[in-house]
């Protein structure tokens, strides 16, 4: 029986390049890719009976080669213990790419992020985590100079970036020139939702780093640069892309993030300062490839499927 690889998204069009060039790869190897969404899933649970199945039939070790999980997110987080159940009941038959990852951090925010690359002196951009409205607008943090009204934040020059801890392709990225456009932002959110925000130095830059690390393995970076007037640089959001010559003190950052992280697949976001400084935006365990495979020219796509054969 050939095994195949089994990939889950929550809908057909979510990732829909990254697994279709997952099946296209795969059939050259010689390799099925099964997909399914997450909403496939049922369980079986039972002392000696336990089953995982998709559309009612059974995932084991005889005839699945590896599962490659996509972004999992609902509100309830049902789909996300659903994936981590199957990982546990299967982790002895089955490998799981970021199975470690996954079972250690089953939603792994940004804020969890920063204090898993600070235990592991691991650099990251100056940021600050507010849990009210009156802290943020405390004058020690919303500061306007007695001498010559020039505005900062804490010891920060404006601008300033505030993300969400849950933002994805930079889509809750905001830049902020401005006392008035930071309280103006606070006054309209609800306070609940403060401690979701982490406030962070703007870097000059113009630019980052995507570099995608697989197996242990940083395999190449891009560079993604803002366009216009838009200051964000992913490539989802118009962001120029081209291959970039990855330095060792970057390929070592990226593959220590992968490490600490415990991801077999992920792309780890890396931003320079004007002085060449490297600092960890953040690491992605689900990260799309489209533009990384257009800058490039690396095969992301076989390097999954070999290193799902590796790992039988």
């Amino acid at each position: 029986m050939n095994k195949k690889i089994v990939t889950f998204t929550m809908s057909l069009k979510q990732s829909q390049f990254e697994v279709d060039r997952l099946e296209t790869e795969a059939k050259k190897l010689g390799v099925e890719v099964n997909r399914s969404l997450y909403k496939d899933l049922t369980f079986n649970l039972e002392n000696g009976k336990t089953k995982v199945l998709i559309r009612e039939e059974e995932i084991n070790g005889e005839n699945t080669l590896g599962m490659w999980f996509r972004v999992a997110g609902t509100v309830s987080g049902k789909y996300t213990e659903g994936r981590n159940l199957a990982i546990r009941l299967l982790q002895n038959e089955v490998f799981a790419a970021n199975h470690t990852g996954y079972l250690n951090w089953t939603r792994m925010g940004k804020i969890s992020q920063h204090g898993l690359f600070l235990e592991n002196n691991i650099p990251v951009v100056p940021t600050k985590i507010f849990y009210t409205k009156e802290q943020i607008q405390n004058p020690s943090v919303l500061r306007t100079s007695p001498l010559d009204e020039r505005e900062t934040f804490g010891d920060w020059e404006f601008p300033i970036i505030a993300k969400h801890e849950k933002g994805y392709q930079g889509k809750s990225v905001r830049k902020f020139e401005s006392i008035k456009e930071v309280r103006k932002f606070v006054k309209r959110i609800n306070e609940k939702n403060i401690g979701m925000f982490l406030w962070q130095k703007c870097l000059p830059t113009r630019w980052d780093l995507r570099i995608i690390v697989l197996d242990g393995k940083a395999i190449g970076a891009m560079k993604r640069s803002a366009v216009g007037d838009e200051f964000r640089s992913n490539f989802s959001l118009g962001g120029n892309v081209e291959a970039w010559n990855l330095s060792e003190t970057d390929r070592e950052i990226a593959e220590k993030v992968a490490k600490v992280c415990g991801l077999d697949y992920c792309g780890v976001d890396i931003m320079k300062d004007n002085d060449d400084n490297s600092f960890v935006l953040e690491v992605n365990r689900q990260c799309q490839f489209q533009g990384f495979e257009k800058s490039t020219g690396i095969n992301v796509a076989k390097l999954v499927v070999e290193m799902f054969l590796k790992k039988k």
